[in-house]
């Protein structure tokens, strides 16, 4: 009976290894899973804490080129003025101005952008008049003048005062206008537009003024 009961004895315990070695398999995939469950979850605690801090890092970081180029751009913008208006940007015409019987005479002398970009145009223009007597020059009004950025086929004018020959004799026969854009050497002569002639005169006063770019008309000075 006894060496029956150790029989049976061992056989239990053979069963119980082959029970635990069956529950073996399962075990390693359990452990696995918990430890990539346990190892997940400070990895996880450590991706939620690293945005926190890099945000704020990169948004100083990458911000300030995002700040930086819209003041590069506006100071580009700004920064960069139109070429003055040449001569061949030009086309310039002259007409009479004269309101009323006034004593002073007025041509207007246009001055019209037809290049396709913008220019700057400041100052006085060179002006002469072609007479029987030779060249007489403008001579320029105590005006100021702030400058004018013409667009693509706009205008800018300016006038030419003048007193008309009233003495009932020749006087002195004008023939023609030459214009000089400011800061330009090249120029265009015109018809004159205005009265045939002015008087003679010896006074020291200028027989013909200009104003300057922007300002047409009498009494503007």
């Amino acid at each position: 009976m006894r060496t029956s009961r150790i029989a049976v004895t061992a056989a239990a315990v053979v069963a119980g290894l082959s029970l635990s070695a069956c529950g073996g398999d399962d075990s390693p995939v359990n452990a696995g899973s918990a430890s990539s469950s346990s190892s997940s979850t400070p990895a996880e605690g450590q991706t939620e804490s690293a945005p926190v801090e890099q945000p704020e890092g990169e948004s100083s970081g990458s911000g300030s080129p995002e700040e930086e180029a819209p003041d590069q751009g506006s100071a580009g913008g700004t920064g960069t003025k139109p070429e003055r208006c040449h001569t061949d940007d030009l086309t310039i015409t002259a007409s009479d101005a004269t309101i009323g019987g006034d004593e002073t005479k007025t041509v207007a002398v246009t001055l019209l952008n037809k290049s396709d970009r913008e220019c700057s145009i400041k100052g006085f223009a060179g002006v002469n008049l072609l007479s029987s007597e030779g060249a007489i020059p403008a001579a320029r009004r105590d005006q100021k003048d702030d400058g004018t950025v013409l667009k693509s086929g706009e205008p800018t004018y300016f006038g030419i005062f003048y007193k008309a020959n009233e003495s009932g004799g020749s006087g002195v026969r004008i023939k023609g206008l030459v214009v000089t854009p400011p800061d330009e050497k090249k120029s265009v002569t015109l018809k004159w537009p205005g009265e045939p002639s002015l008087p003679v005169t010896d006074s020291p006063d200028p027989s013909v003024e200009i104003g300057p770019m922007g300002s047409v008309g009498q009494g503007q000075g």
